[in-house]
């Protein structure tokens, strides 16, 4: 009886096998029709199946399962992707057999590659991000030790703000220990005219000397972009507010190169939205001693030491960006927004003088020292105006110092001006 039982398993096995192989016959030439959607259809009913295959008929399911989402090139970006898996499954099923359907899947993977790569870069000309960004990561999931595309990446994703997405790629190509020491291969287009990278020398110099597509090939070294990716995670964890995390990252760049002036800066700003001012500034100036002739430095400077309460450093500091940048119209504005803050001390000291006669004298004095308040702070805004004539403040904040000093003409000028902006 056990041995009937065992005959008809066998018999059983054999005709599912051969049910497998019929049907599996019944998909290729619906692929070769293109009729990929009967063919999806009809392998997906023998997936449940499929495990318990051998291992050749496993590689043509996955095969025919790759060419059905494939396209002949033609699929939707979704279609590629999942297609991509298929396809490495062949691989390894293969990988230590028969490598019956291996060599054509590697043709396909190579086109998928190139088809992604050169979708990355035409997004990216449209200023298509995400489209970009996706591509890159579909290229190196078609080559996983292609980890330049991984990188790409990540640097287009954090250009579309998509930092959640940016920061996994950043991480896992930290996971993955890639510092972008390599050598790129390169080689002109000939139709195009556009230079391209290649995953390997192998494959540019098929283009080159077989296919004869391309010209000009070169190779390049790459230097270590470990920096830039370590500063990239601790710059989105910033902008998440999560300022702990941020200067982890930002202690391991400095591990690596401590004067980096870009480190030097994230690290200040960082300081300064967590309210450490004297650290900022610290950070400030160490950075000016990199870039003396950084303008922007100097005006940070300004704005910390008015922050602090030192008007009179503040101004010099604007003052000195001014004279290293006449157009700096923020210096300007800032010099002029803290001389006439004086104003207010002046104004409270009047108020409360009394009806005495050296009372009455010191309201004079008080009153000389606004009114040269008021002009010393008229360069600034007549430059600001000179700068961005259509900027309203400044003209208004002009008219009331011209009234305020008994200047009717250049009231006047300014008043017209203010209404001519405030149409606009």
């Amino acid at each position: 009886m056990k041995k009937l039982i065992l005959i008809l398993i066998t018999v059983f096995v054999t005709q599912v096998i051969f049910s497998q192989k019929k049907e599996l016959k019944s998909v290729d030439k619906l692929i070769k029709s293109n009729d990929f959607i009967a063919a999806s259809s009809l392998l997906e009913s023998l997936q449940e199946i499929i495990d318990s295959s051998d291992e050749k008929t496993k590689a043509k399911f996955y095969y025919l399962n790759g060419l059905s989402k494939y396209q002949n090139g033609d699929a939707s970006f979704e279609n590629k992707i999942s297609s991509i898996e298929s396809f490495n499954l062949v691989k390894s099923i293969e990988q230590d057999g028969s490598k019956i359907y291996t060599e054509k899947v590697e043709n396909i993977l190579t086109n998928l590659f190139n088809s992604f790569v050169n979708d990355s870069r035409s997004a990216l000309e449209e200023k298509n991000y995400d489209l970009s960004y996706k591509s890159l990561e579909a290229a190196y999931t078609v080559s996983k030790k292609d980890t330049l595309y991984l990188y790409n990446a990540a640097l287009v994703a954090t250009e579309a703000k998509s930092y959640d997405v940016a920061l996994d790629f950043y991480e896992e190509l930290i996971r993955l220990g890639y510092t972008g020491i390599s050598i790129n291969y390169y080689a002109t287009e000939k139709e195009s005219g556009k230079e391209q990278v290649f995953q390997d020398m192998k494959s540019r110099d098929f283009s080159v000397d077989v296919l004869t597509t391309h010209i000009s090939p070169r190779d390049e070294m790459a230097e270590s972009v470990e920096i830039n990716i370590l500063r990239s995670i601790a710059a989105i964890y910033r902008s998440k507010e999560n300022f702990d995390k941020s200067l982890e990252f930002l202690e391991r760049a400095k591990a690596i190169n401590s004067s980096d002036i870009n480190l030097i800066l994230l690290e200040s700003n960082i300081r300064w939205e967590m309210g450490e001012v004297d650290m900022y500034q610290t950070l400030i100036s160490k950075a000016l001693e990199i870039e003396p002739n950084n303008v922007d430095l100097i005006f940070n400077l300004g704005v910390v030491n008015a922050d602090k309460g030192n008007t009179e450093a503040a101004i010099e500091y604007y003052d000195k960006a001014i004279e290293m940048d006449p157009t700096y119209t923020k210096a300007y504005l800032n010099a002029a927004a803290l001389t006439l803050e004086k104003e207010g001390a002046i104004i409270e000291e009047m108020n409360s003088l009394g009806m005495s006669t050296a009372d009455y004298n010191r309201y004079d004095e008080l009153k000389i020292d606004r009114e040269n308040l008021y002009k010393s702070a008229i360069p600034y805004l007549e430059k600001v105006y000179e700068l961005e004539n259509n900027n309203l403040n400044a003209v208004r904040t002009l008219k009331n110092i011209f009234s305020a000093i008994g200047d009717i003409e250049s009231e006047n000028k300014y008043k017209e001006i203010a209404a001519q902006l405030e149409v606009q």
